[in-house]
């Protein structure tokens, strides 16, 4: 019996040291000098929203000819890119901006793969659309449309009278199409007002929605790929070049991408909007599969720049990228593969502990073994316990180390209390993101719990069981549903009813929590006594009087603790609200008004930290805040939840 129960242990060890082995990460089987025709490894490839269509036809063209090599492209804004690139996370940032002398000194090193444009889109469906072809937009008009607001209606621009209001849209994502579109009139980023919308995707359709919006996209996201012609919905302005009030037939060339493109590389396009799309790495990759990629990206990939919408390098740009290649420095494999170290710690750890349990199988006394085991048991559970509360510890101390040098330059005070957010002008005021966070919270719970506690009063206490079975399991589906897809459903159907606001968002966040509550609430009822319902019945009391007096009473510290557990989750969701929001760094004085919330900051603008100083300190205090909002909140409930149980039990 022991010879067994030895055997199964050692299977088990030697099953775990197998897979730990099989985890190890796969290098490339080519150095520098390896034969292309047996190349392997990965690439990994993120930024720019404007470059990825075009990464994305580059990777698939590159392992057709290199099935041993696997790319990975994802978009996210140069931002995240390049944060990504400086912290060795991957091979390479798309960029849609010429990098910062703070990103050069952290090693980054920019090869310029193509060239695009920015350009403005209105809705083709606006009845004005004529005129303001006719019309044209200057780098001054773009700047009284997005930065001083002076065109508040169609007819402030086009000088008619027109009283319909201008509703301006820009990015909420730091990314280099805003920040090429507002270097086009002076301005940065964050000087640019408007309705925040996420992504190029995001822009567009908010323009395609508003008869009367404005916004500006990535050609890439403007024109039809198939077609070359607008997207549907959609209309370019043309940029008015001499400045003379009106569009003559050689400043008209938008009606097609093609068009563009041959105005771009005769410099008629302004440079801004007009810019160099960049591959960046960190220091010259010596990684043969990045290598490999790179040149093919400089050579055979530029073939596909104008079909896809894009202007290809030039000689001196090619040379340029040579240069850097041959005279660089050259750099490690930039992503550090830790899969096989934490598969090796894990595979201890388990091993470890299959040691310590299965040692009580050797113990030949019964009533020793089972001392034993209940020893390991209290210990394991006791470790736990400890480790759980070190995560929060842990959490706070690193989040106070991040944020230190922030602390330096600013109060707490003045941090908390101040309206402006301008991170490149070293002002971080949170004042607008907190009261944004709570505001929409409470409003969305204010909505939630009434609608939540009668549903379940229903459930439990009135609804025949047919209706029980069938609404219970659509309540752990709506539960288990992403929050990005109430962020779609939000996008689609509310944002055309009251625009991207508090009451949007409220709505959206509303419909998230609502399942959760309901469920929370219907086990509460359900293990409230049957027989404290049939005495209050007996009593002559109604079944409404039964449920408000006896049930609600019971569950009563419950219904509590359901509600600040889901006013924890609400305030801390991201993306949905993200999406609806409208990303204003504004506080809101009425339901109909753009906002932003903490996580959305974080979610927007974590990946811009890399070149602003103090700016990840800045996202750092906002995710204190959150933690300690989160944190305040079930303090403050669990001391109202004691005061509740205290005046039952009296």
């Amino acid at each position: 019996m022991y010879f067994k129960k030895i055997c199964l242990i050692a299977l088990l060890i030697a099953a775990l040291a197998e897979m730990s082995v099989s985890c190890a990460p796969e290098h490339s089987k080519n150095g520098p000098s390896g034969n292309d025709s047996d190349l392997s490894g990965s690439v990994s490839v993120s930024g720019a929203f404007a470059l990825y269509p075009l990464a994305v036809e580059w990777a698939n063209v590159f392992q057709e000819n290199h099935p041993g090599v696997r790319i990975d492209v994802s978009a996210g804004g140069a931002g995240k890119g390049m944060t990504d690139v400086i912290n060795g996370m991957v091979d390479f940032a798309m960029m849609s901006r010429d990098i910062y002398d703070e990103e050069r000194e952290k090693g980054a090193v920019d090869f310029i793969v193509g060239r695009d444009a920015v350009v403005a889109d209105i809705n083709a469906d606006n009845p004005l659309l004529a005129e303001i072809r006719a019309h044209g937009i200057t780098a001054e008009d773009a700047k009284k449309f997005w930065i001083t607001g002076e065109y508040k209606t169609w007819g402030d621009f086009l000088g008619n009278g027109d009283t319909h209001p201008v509703h301006v849209y820009t990015r909420s994502d730091a990314c280099g199409a805003a920040q090429t579109w507002a270097a086009w009139f002076g301005a940065v980023q964050e000087d640019l007002g408007g309705t925040a919308v996420y992504g190029d995707p995001g822009i567009a359709q908010a323009v395609q929605n508003d008869v009367w919006g404005i916004g500006f996209n990535n050609m890439a996201y403007a024109y039809d790929a198939t077609t070359g012609k607008p997207l549907a919905g959609l209309s370019i302005p043309p940029v008015d070049l001499d400045g003379n009030g009106s569009v003559s037939p050689d400043e008209d060339f938008y009606a097609d991408k093609d068009l563009l493109i041959e105005a771009i590389k005769q410099d008629l396009y302004p440079a801004p909007p007009c810019r160099n799309l960049y591959l960046v790495s960190k220091e010259v990759p010596r990684d043969s599969a990045a290598l490999a990629f790179l040149n093919y990206v400089l050579q055979e990939g530029q073939k596909l720049n104008e079909p896809l919408g894009y202007v290809a390098i030039g000689e001196e740009d090619y040379n340029r990228s040579l240069s850097l290649l041959s005279n660089g420095r050259k750099g490690g494999n930039l992503k550090t593969n830790t899969t096989g170290t934490i598969a090796n710690i894990s595979v201890g750890i388990v091993v470890f502990l299959l040691f310590v349990v299965g040692f009580s199988y050797f113990i030949p006394r019964r009533n020793v073994r089972r001392v034993y085991r209940q020893k390991l048991s209290s210990a394991v559970m006791l470790i736990l316990v400890i480790i759980s509360f070190l995560f929060l510890i842990g959490m706070i101390v690193g989040l106070l180390s991040k944020v230190s040098p922030l602390f330096a330059d600013h109060s707490v005070w003045e941090l908390l209390t101040g309206s402006e957010w301008k991170p490149s002008q070293g002002k971080f005021g949170f004042r607008p993101f907190i009261l944004g966070s709570v505001a929409v919270t409470l409003l969305a719970l204010l909505i939630a719990t009434p609608v939540s506690l009668f549903t379940a009063i229903y459930l439990t206490e009135y609804s025949p069981k047919a209706v029980c079975k069938v609404v219970y399991p659509a309540l752990d589906i709506l539960a288990s549903i992403p929050s990005v897809i109430y962020g779609v459903w939000g996008v689609l159907f509310l944002i055309p009813l009251w625009g991207y606001s508090l009451i949007t968002a409220a709505v959206v966040l509303c419909v998230m929590v609502l399942p959760i509550m309901v469920s929370l609430f219907v086990e509460l009822f359900r293990v409230v006594p049957d027989d404290l319902r049939a005495a209050s019945l007996s009593l002559g009391a109604t079944q409404w009087q039964t449920t408000r007096k006896v049930v609600l009473r019971k569950a009563r510290p419950g219904i509590f603790a359901t509600v600040v557990l889901a006013i924890s989750k609400a305030i801390g969701e991201t993306i949905a609200v993200m999406m609806v929001c409208g990303s204003i760094p504004a506080v809101p004085r009425s339901l109909s008004d753009g906002f932003y919330t903490l996580p959305a900051l974080i979610g927007n603008n974590y990946g811009e930290m890399a070149s602003i100083p103090l700016y990840e300190s800045a996202i750092m205090f906002a995710a204190l805040i959150l933690l300690v909002l989160v944190i305040l909140f079930n303090l403050i409930s669990r001391v109202i939840l004691y005061r509740i149980e205290k005046l039952a039990a009296s």
